[in-house]
């Protein structure tokens, strides 16, 4: 169980910083090929605070798997924080956007596993 969650952490924690980086460096919507009415809901085509919150969330998940890998004592902990902020990231981003892209999809479920997953691992939930 402890592998899967630094798999998940490490996918999550590269991947979202590495859009965030990208929703930085290119703001432009055909970049991405989205319809122009996808983001109608934010009033905004710029794409620089969810580079950003992107770039927190990666960096949460990047630290705990930097604590999981040097076995620390609040390693549980890092990571359930992480599945916590990447949940309510992609929830409020989602309602923002009224719609649930495949990639929120994909993450909404990793979060829900590294939540799961740390949590059985501190003691937490141990049946």
């Amino acid at each position: 169980m402890r592998t899967l969650l630094i798999i998940l952490l490490a996918f999550t924690g590269l991947t979202s910083t590495f859009i965030g980086l990208l929703l930085i460096a290119y703001p432009v919507l055909t970049v991405y090929d989205l319809p122009i009415d996808f983001f109608q809901p934010a009033h905004s085509k710029i794409f620089v605070v969810p580079g950003v919150i992107f770039i927190i969330t990666g960096s949460t998940n990047l630290a705990a798997l930097l604590n999981s890998k040097q076995h620390s004592r609040t390693q549980y902990s890092w990571s359930l924080v992480s599945g916590l902020l990447m949940i309510t990231w992609v929830v409020i981003h989602s309602i923002i956007l009224q719609a649930m892209p495949w990639l929120y999809l994909t993450y909404l479920i990793c979060s829900l596993l590294i939540v799961l997953l740390s949590w059985q691992l501190k003691g937490k939930w141990a049946v």
